[in-house]
């Protein structure tokens, strides 16, 4: 399609000119990466969306990992209803326990929600307190 493109500009040239023009060359050869650019991205995009999907909707999920150092690390993984604590290294997979969900850790959304003043107002109310109960 380029090279049509350059035999047609060629053959419409002046008469004193002679060679393609490199202008539209330079300028159809930008064009061209650039779709080429954004046909990329737009299946990178789609290909990406696709796998979070599938990714959301399987049973095994990676709650939190730990590492120790070196090539080992903890990890806490989520499988259906039931959660383990697993200790991964260079080549092995061993199971430490498994977690009950009554000893889970709570979610951070559940935590209380306490600001600097309500501590530092807690810890003045207990010095006060201190103070008074000492003569």
């Amino acid at each position: 399609m380029v090279l049509t493109f350059a035999l047609i500009s060629e053959l419409a040239a002046p008469p004193g000119r002679e060679g393609p023009d490199l202008t539209r060359y330079v300028l159809m050869c930008a064009l061209l990466l650039g779709i080429l650019g954004a046909l990329a991205w737009g299946m990178r995009s789609l290909v990406t969306g696709s796998v979070r999907a599938r990714a959301g909707k399987r049973s095994l999920q990676i709650i939190d990992v730990l590492p120790l150092g070196g090539k080992q690390r903890v990890c806490v993984v989520r499988c259906y209803d039931r959660t383990f604590a697993l200790g991964v290294g260079d080549k092995e997979v061993g199971l430490i326990a498994e977690v009950d969900s009554a000893v889970s850790m709570p979610r951070p959304e559940t935590l209380p929600k306490t600001t600097f003043q309500d501590v530092f107002a807690r810890l003045r109310g207990r010095a006060a307190a201190h103070a008074e109960v000492q003569p």
